[in-house]
């Protein structure tokens, strides 16, 4: 490409948009921001001015007409996300969405069929697999052989247990939308395709329908086998994973501190942030976006 840098629009100006993802994109120095659309005007204003964007629009199509990028971050909740994720790609525009990517699977597998339809790259936002702590301990855990077995636990409190767990006013439950991040990390870390599922789902301690504690036990083709729980109903937010290969084990919670042991050595603790600042440009300070993998 030269000198030549990729031109991203931005459809959706939310909180997680605004702290971590255009943030990342505005550091790159590959990278133009060409144009922003919001239906709230305020908000869309605003992140142009922070980040130096020329086009604003309350019109996501009219916005991609007049800015022709190369890709686009579509950064929607869940139940509008479709529509404009599709129109990007009949466009044949590059596609970042967050997760989850879709409320049911046809409508995923309709993306992925329009994405290929049309040649367009895509990703979903599952940032906890290039967590700069995971990555990092996870080397030297495989220079000692494949990964065998993988502990994950994505645990959250509820303020409220009065209000059903669902999200979005229960248009996705808590495990599609949020738990999702659990699962896609232990099939990363797992390696292979899922070969057989034992589970538990249920409600605990709370209002409504919708169930809001889950638990797995997973087998990979790969030969590993992983744990998960997603829990809404438990103390602080704590995403843990723990992961070994022959006589060694890498434990990370990203947001506190991290080990590695091989054999009965002692343990080597380190703070998990420490690794985010590998992940700093040049003159950045270190924010959540970069210890967390965004």
């Amino acid at each position: 490409m030269g000198e030549s840098r990729v031109r991203v629009a931005l459809v959706g100006a939310g909180v997680m948009a605004s702290r971590h993802h255009y943030p990342s994109l505005a550091s790159f120095k590959d990278v133009e921001l060409v144009g922003i659309s919001d239906l709230i005007e305020d908000k869309a204003k605003t992140a142009a001015s922070r980040f130096g964007i020329p086009v604003v629009d309350t019109d996501y199509r009219r916005m991609l007409a007049a800015t022709e990028p190369d890709a686009v971050y579509v950064l929607m909740p869940p139940q509008i996300l479709y529509e404009p994720a599709h129109h990007v790609l009949t466009l044949g525009h590059h596609l970042f969405v967050e997760k989850p990517l879709a409320l049911t699977t046809y409508q995923a597998k309709m993306l992925a069929w329009t994405a290929e339809k049309h040649g367009c790259l895509t990703m979903t936002g599952f940032q906890r697999r290039f967590v700069p702590t995971t990555t990092a301990l996870r080397a030297p855990i495989e220079e000692r052989g494949p990964i065998h077995t993988v502990e994950i636990a994505f645990l959250k409190s509820t303020a409220d247990l009065t209000v059903p767990a669902g999200f979005y006013d229960g248009a996705i439950d808590p495990f599609t939308s949020d738990g999702i991040h659990a699962v896609d990390t232990l099939r990363w870390l797992c390696g292979g395709d899922v070969e057989e599922v034992h589970g538990k789902v249920r409600r605990q301690d709370v209002a409504g329908p919708i169930p809001n504690a889950y638990a797995a036990i997973v087998s990979f083709s790969s030969g590993a086998v992983g744990s998960l729980h997603d829990n809404l109903a438990t103390g602080r937010r704590i995403f843990r994973t723990e992961f070994s290969a022959i006589n060694a084990t890498a434990y990370v919670d990203a947001d506190r501190e991290s080990w590695f042991v091989a054999g009965d050595g002692v343990p080597e603790v380190v703070p998990s942030r420490e690794y985010g600042k590998s992940a700093l440009g040049e003159g950045e300070d270190l924010e959540e976006r970069h210890w967390l993998g965004f």
